[in-house]
């Protein structure tokens, strides 16, 4: 048994350490050999200047279906009964991340290479290109188990870590949200950002401070407050078994980066009435009260142990010395 890690990304075509999304952070501290292999897909960038919207939906989209299908081949390669799965997504890439655990809670890991079927049912059910309900993908479910003589298909997905998800520009809706093979994840959303896209139920989903650039982690970010969202969908991947690279250190935030920025003049998200905000954010509002305004009228707070975390990534054995590198500094090769 092995553990598999997938990443999309959304570089938008740019390198260096202040480039780096918190998905490219975490997947640079994950161990890559025999017992833990990956896959990283770096994305499509943002909409280039001359390009009409139409054009760019649909390109956007094709781009996704790619990521998706040669993910989705990675694990037709390497996936045995028994591996442990583990998603990554930022952005779109988190609704990239989001649709492959759909497809293997449809039709599970398709090893049947005949008469093009696998290639059918890819450009058939990738983000399709026409809305799909539940009740269609029940039926799907039902076809791949008469194809496989399997009772249940469906592959488990052991951990979904998303920062930020937003959906793609020109797929249709496809119930990606239905997904009871995932065994767990956390999903990290922006208070602050732009439009929302679905709520992901499927996962604990937990509000932080910040734009979505401040959630998501890329150029343009306030860095302090980017690194508690990576810390907490981090911590959670460690506890469902992630395995790190020997050595990797990545101090936990402390209440100074709940502090770090500015409020944003402007956020055109409604929190939901059973929110739960990550309790970084309470620091915020002892010292800035005017934001509660932004808040539910009740608030759970999540993750309350978050500053006594400590450095829960040193390995077991003896105790390595801290870096004088920042945590950024030490995830992503400049």
């Amino acid at each position: 048994m092995k553990n598999i890690v997938l990443c999309f990304d959304r570089t938008q075509d740019q390198s260096g350490r202040r480039a780096a999304t918190n998905a490219g952070a975490l997947f640079a501290l994950v161990e890559s050999s025999p017992q833990q292999l990956t896959w990283y897909d770096a994305g499509a960038g943002a909409q280039p200047r001359g390009m009409n919207a139409l054009k760019w939906r649909q390109t956007a989209a094709e781009a996704a279906r790619t990521s998706v299908e040669e993910a989705y081949r990675f694990l037709v390669d390497v996936w045995t009964p028994g591996d442990q799965i583990y998603l990554f997504g930022v952005g779109r890439g988190a609704s990239c991340a989001r649709e492959l655990a759909r497809l293997l809670a449809t039709i599970g890991v398709w090893h049947d290479r005949r008469d093009h079927l696998l290639d059918y049912l890819l450009d058939t059910y990738v983000l399709p290109r026409t809305e799909r309900t539940a009740a269609d993908w029940a039926r799907v479910t039902r076809l791949a188990a008469h194809l496989t003589g399997r009772p249940d298909p469906a592959v488990p997905v052991r951990y979904l870590g998303l920062f930020d998800s937003v959906t793609i520009p020109g797929a249709a809706r496809s119930a990606a949200d239905h997904l009871p093979n995932v065994a767990a994840g956390r999903h990290a959303v922006a208070i602050d950002g732009g439009h929302f896209g679905e709520r992901i139920r499927a996962v604990e989903e937990v509000w932080f401070r910040g734009a979505h650039c401040d959630v998501a982690g890329r150029p343009g970010a306030c860095w302090p407050l980017a690194d508690i969202p990576l810390d907490w969908v981090l911590d959670g991947a460690v506890r469902a078994g992630v395995r790190l690279r020997g050595g990797c250190r990545l101090p936990s935030p402390t209440e100074f980066d709940a502090l770090a920025g500015s409020t944003h003049p402007l956020s055109m998200r409604k929190l939901p009435e059973d929110a739960r905000v990550h309790a970084s954010v309470e620091l915020y509002v002892r010292a800035h009260p005017q934001y509660w305004r932004r808040l539910p009228a009740r608030i759970e707070w999540a993750d309350a142990e978050w500053l006594a975390r400590g450095e829960r990534l040193v390995p077991t054995g003896a105790p390595l010395p801290i870096a004088p590198a920042t945590p950024r500094e030490l995830a992503v090769a400049h």
